[in-house]
């Protein structure tokens, strides 16, 4: 999901809330390049499984912004949040580093929440992080008088810890989907190309 959106005042640089001597607050300024690290690194995994089931000539070929490099078009979707709705984005921060990030979107037109790119150091995986942010984030949907909250992740093994940290919070009305692409210079008798040299009837 990416809805464009409107710009808004500088932040609020406001504590959102605290565990095991762990901060989450508002996002600041100079903290774009610890969320910029964050990102490639904990994006990392699922940008690799993504190219290994499409194929790397397939991805070359039909990949968003070709211009760009995969971390620097993931890393501004966060800093191009950032620049227009600064408040949408959240840190955890502990003894001055930056180990976990969540942002969202709010669409109070339709009641809704999403909640969007997010990630924790590797180092602290499995200790509840993800979870404790989601929850936050939940809670400010609500505050909002949101009604529903929303979320979009893969179905490859590489999307398995957020598929999982999304259930643990209460998402529960999963619509499962699937993308399907194919090479249409190999051979794929269901396709009605036997191979390479095969040519359509109108053509022999």
């Amino acid at each position: 999901m990416r809805r464009r959106p409107r710009r808004a005042q500088s932040p609020r640089h406001r504590r959102i809330a605290e565990r095991d001597g762990a901060l989450l607050r508002s996002a600041h300024q100079e903290d774009l390049p610890a969320i910029d690290a964050l990102t490639v690194t904990c994006y990392r995994p699922i940008q690799e499984s993504y190219v290994a089931l499409l194929g790397e000539e397939c991805y070359e070929a039909v990949r968003h912004d070709p211009e760009l490099g995969w971390e620097e078009r993931k890393t501004r979707q966060n800093r191009d949040l950032y620049e227009q709705h600064p408040d949408w984005v959240w840190v955890l921060e502990a003894s001055g580093e930056v180990f976990g990030f969540v942002t969202f979107w709010l669409v109070p037109e339709k009641s809704y929440g999403h909640l969007d790119n997010n990630g924790v150091h590797p180092s602290r995986a499995g200790q509840g992080w993800a979870t404790f942010m989601y929850r936050q984030v939940l809670r400010h949907f609500r505050e909002q008088g949101l009604r529903f909250a929303h979320v979009d992740t893969g179905l490859d093994d590489a999307h398995i810890p957020a598929r999982r940290a999304y259930e643990a919070v209460g998402f529960d009305r999963p619509v499962p989907g699937v993308e399907y692409w194919q090479d249409l210079t190999v051979g794929n008798p269901a396709s009605g190309l036997a191979g390479r040299r095969g040519r359509p009837a109108h053509e022999s």
